[in-house]
């Protein structure tokens, strides 16, 4: 992403126009949301106003009429997240729009290049003369093809796109060449649809074909039913249209290569064992020359809506990413056996090409994570998950390339007929949505560069469907994990689409289960109703930090009710004689009250015994007091008040009932309203982290985190560093990163981990040895090492806060993207001298912290210039610093 527009002229206009959050998307809502970055280069500049034009034709809005919207000039800073409030936009169109903004001495800028959107199909009936179709079946597994002959007028085209849903997988192709690939793992009545602007690819004579995979339901992914509904619009350059859609017209045929009727891979519902045949695969089934004549009619089941899929269809913008990869190694182990090495735990599919052989022989293959003393590929190190497939030549040349993604590192392959190198192996990496080249951190620690990567490639492995647990055993989007990852994903990768659309799903799972306010533990998924407390709790603090990044005040709005729901239904198990939290509803089994972590290893004796949870009630304070930061943006007084007065009463409730003699949290009360005996780690950073600890005790319990190492697992391991950060324990900090000999990040990769694991102890315990909700620790890492934090929504103001390692890390650097450009920061300290290096966008105000060592002068140079700041703390402040570069230097 750019940081700055190259060249800016004299009135630089704003540029990387994005609407809902993507550059020229398909399918948008009927009110879709602007923004954009400025180039304005110079120093400390502010964006004071803007304006929005919208038009229904390219010419209009060059001529700067703006017939579908024109805002006016609207004073604000916001540069993303600003609602279309024009005329009603019509379905599957495409509209025109520019910007402009002004600076903070009022002057205009150029409007900006233009650019577009297409509205996508808002109700049932714009579907119409499409209807769902389907091939009759009653096997667990189902994989079709489908194909259509279109022919158009032999006008000239001005736009043609494609609409369609299918469940659970597609792909797409038209006249041979793919268009795309996805997923609807949803509730049917809260389904999805893509859309795609194939203009490019149309000719007169035009042939549709599809490839889709229903296989149940699972923990990620509802039943639904094997289904498949598309929708073509032409439009010519005379401005007359033709619609094409499915119907019974279209052929179908069984993918007959894929054996339908084989066993699950484990109780999860993440797919079944591949069975392939390479003898029985339709050569060209995709192609427009290729015989469908023998092939059966499609079955309709009838236009949208079409029970159990009754509501609207919804637009999905996350967009499935893919990269074929080469082993790092191939060994050769004798007999026809393999291992393929990828050098790091992979999500896809491989890819690989057997020439010869005999017709009617079967390869047997099997991924894995770890290898036995023998350099074959354990099968008892595997999430519990049969990752095994088997492959049936053809006898001539055949590529086994199966359809449902995995997560591993190793794949052993036995009796190949033929040599196996990396020229004809390969492995489809997959994800959707997530650019890692946003992420960027660096410093003078190798191990610390290290563990960043871990966490960052992590965020990749998770990023599927949804934000799932694992690509391997559950792939499940629960909401835990789905906190721990997005949020890292919003701060480190600049990520906006993926999240909105997990946290609505949320909201969905409310409305379908929760009338109390409570939210599914995982959601979408097969099992229905199921929570965990404590994870509802956590989804407000997700919340606040969406809102924090995105500035996106209209999701606030929208879904206040549903939100506020959340903090009543914790609210309402609260005990009148103690203040707190008791039993907070909810969970079963080992979950039951609240999960506190996961796995139970990983709890390191929190005693689950009590009835009133200090990580319950802190959970609590910090959900009510999100609530009435809520209610405040939106400027509901009331709720504000009420929420804010009850955040204060748990705090003191909490301190009253949960601090022992020692001045230290206990994990809870028991039944009976005693103390519960076990002091953990859990118990005291969270109050820390979340600001409710006494002044006076501040020290004994940090000093408690500290003694503890690392004691908690990846459901609240944000929380240490947090602790520890917003406490200045820098040193402390470093060694829970980069500590080997403690239970961590660094621990795993010496282990040899590749990803983030389930639990620090996963190798011992056959734990996800792939679990990206260990992701969260990037945001330590963001906030308190490189020193970046955003202190109001869309980053309008940010903190620069390196916390003080006294001479144990001595540079950082790394870029934060925001709604605004990226943020970059490098600081390092020379001989006598600390330097910091910020690089704002325009439109960003810092506070910037510098610590004050040893020396006992305020003085700072700033771009040569000598400036008293103010002491704060162990710092020194300088306030107000704007965009562009700034070099800050201290004398030590």
């Amino acid at each position: 992403m750019p940081f700055l527009k190259a060249n800016a002229i004299a009135a630089p206009s704003p540029f990387y126009l994005r609407t809902c959050d993507k550059v020229k998307p398909t399918g948008t809502e009927q009110k879709p949301f602007f923004g954009w970055y400025n180039s304005n280069s110079k120093e400390n500049e502010i964006q004071t106003a803007y304006q929005i034009v919208v038009a229904s034709r390219p010419e209009l809005l060059a001529s700067g009429k703006g017939d579908v919207w024109d805002s006016g000039k609207i004073t604000s800073r916001m540069q993303n997240y600003i609602d279309f409030a024009g005329s009603s936009l019509s379905p599957a169109t495409r509209y025109y729009w520019k910007v402009r903004t002004w600076d903070k001495e009022g002057k205009a800028s150029a409007y900006s290049e233009m650019t577009y959107f297409d509205t996508g199909l808002f109700h049932a009936e714009d579907w119409k003369g499409s209807y769902w179709i389907r091939r009759n079946s009653k096997d667990p597994n189902i994989y079709t093809y489908y194909r259509k002959k279109v022919q158009l007028s032999g006008k000239s085209v001005k736009k043609a796109m494609l609409y369609l849903s299918a469940y659970h997988n597609y792909e797409l192709y038209l006249n041979g060449k793919e268009v795309g690939k996805g997923m609807a793992y949803h509730y049917p009545q809260f389904a999805y649809y893509n859309s795609y602007d194939v203009t490019a690819m149309v000719s007169n004579n035009n042939t549709i074909s599809a490839m889709t995979h229903w296989y149940g339901g699972g923990q990620g992914r509802v039943k639904g039913d094997d289904r498949f509904i598309l929708k073509m619009i032409v439009t010519y350059a005379d401005g007359t249209k033709a619609v094409f859609g499915t119907d019974k017209s279209w052929k179908q045929h069984v993918v007959d290569a894929f054996n339908p009727n084989t066993k699950q891979r484990n109780g999860e519902g993440v797919g079944y064992i591949d069975i392939i045949d390479s003898r029985k695969e339709i050569a060209g089934w995709n192609l427009p020359n290729f015989d469908d004549s023998a092939w059966e009619n499609a079955v309709e089941i009838g236009d949208h809506p079409s029970a159990p899929f009754v509501g609207e269809l919804k637009p999905e913008f996350t967009e499935l990413k893919e990269q074929k990869l080469k082993p790092v190694s191939v060994k050769d182990l004798g007999n026809g056996s393999y291992v393929i090495d990828l050098g790091k735990i992979y999500a896809g599919v491989p890819e690989i090409t057997f020439n010869g052989g005999k017709s009617g022989d079967t390869i047997k293959m099997r991924g894995g994570f770890v290898l036995n003393e023998n350099g074959t590929v354990s099968e008892k190190i595997n999430q519990n998950t049969d990752l095994s497939y088997s492959f049936v030549l053809n006898g001539k040349s055949c590529v086994f390339k199966p359809v449902v993604y995995f997560g591993y590192q190793y794949l052993q392959i036995n009796n190949s007929p033929i040599k196996l190198t990396t020229d004809n192996v390969s492995f489809i990496q997959r994800h959707y949505e997530l650019d890692p080249t946003r992420s960027r951190f660096s410093s003078s620690n190798i191990m610390l560069n290290k563990v960043w990567e871990l966490m960052s490639r992590s965020l990749i492995l998770g990023a599927q469907e949804s934000f799932v647990d694992t690509p391997t055993r559950e792939k499940g989007g629960f909401l835990g994990d789905g906190w721990s990852q997005g949020v890292a994903a919003m701060k480190v990768m600049g990520d906006r689409v993926f999240n909105h659309r997990v946290l609505l799903q949320f909201l969905d799972s409310q409305d379908q289960y929760w009338p109390d306010g409570r939210l599914n533990a995982v959601y979408p998924n097969v099992d229905g109703k199921r929570d965990i407390p404590d994870f509802t709790q956590q989804y407000l603090i997700w919340v606040w930090d969406y809102y924090t990044q995105t500035g996106n005040l209209e999701f606030l709005k929208t879904n206040y009710a549903k939100i506020r729901k959340v903090a009543e239904y914790v609210d309402s198990y609260k005990n009148p004689t103690t203040g707190l939290i008791h039993n907070l509803a909810g969970g079963s089994g080992g979950y039951k009250y609240g999960i506190i972590d996961w796995p139970e290893t990983m709890r390191y004796g929190y005693d689950m015994s009590t009835s009133a949870r200090t990580v319950i009630n802190a959970y609590a304070y910090t959900d009510f007091d999100i609530l009435s930061k809520i209610a405040e943006v939106l400027e509901n007084k009331s709720d504000a008040d009420s929420f804010r007065a009850k955040a204060i009463a748990i705090r003191e409730a909490i301190n009253k009932n949960l601090i022992n003699s020692d001045g230290l949290y206990i994990d809870g009360l028991l039944e009976d309203g005693s103390q519960s005996k076990h002091v953990s780690q859990h118990a005291n950073m969270f109050p820390i982290a979340m600001d409710i600890v006494p002044e006076n005790d501040k020290k004994a319990v940090i000093n408690a985190i500290k003694e503890r190492k690392m004691s908690v697992g990846m459901v609240t391991a944000r929380f240490l560093p947090q602790a520890l950060g917003l406490s200045e324990e820098g040193d402390h900090l470093l060694e829970l990163y980069t500590n080997p000999e403690w239970d961590g990040w660094a621990k795993t990769i010496s282990k040899g981990g590749t990803a983030t694991w389930e639990s620090w102890d996963a190798l011992e315990t056959n734990q996800s040895m792939c679990h990206p909700w260990g992701t969260s620790g990037l945001i330590g890492m963001q906030e308190f090492i490189l020193g970046v934090k955003s202190m109001k929504p869309q980053h309008e103001l940010i903190q620069i806060k390196p916390l003080d390692f006294h001479g144990k890390l001595t540079n950082v650097s790394g870029t934060v993207p925001t709604d605004k450009g990226d943020i970059q920061v490098a600081w390092e300290i020379k001989p006598k001298i600390y330097q910091l290096t910020l690089i704002s966008p325009n439109n960003v105000t810092a506070e910037v912290y510098i610590p004050k060592g040893n020396s006992t002068s305020n003085e700072i140079t700033v771009n040569g210039k000598v400036i008293t700041a103010k002491p704060v703390g162990n710092y020194l402040l300088l306030e107000n610093i704007g965009s562009g570069k700034h070099i800050f230097e201290k004398q030590l």
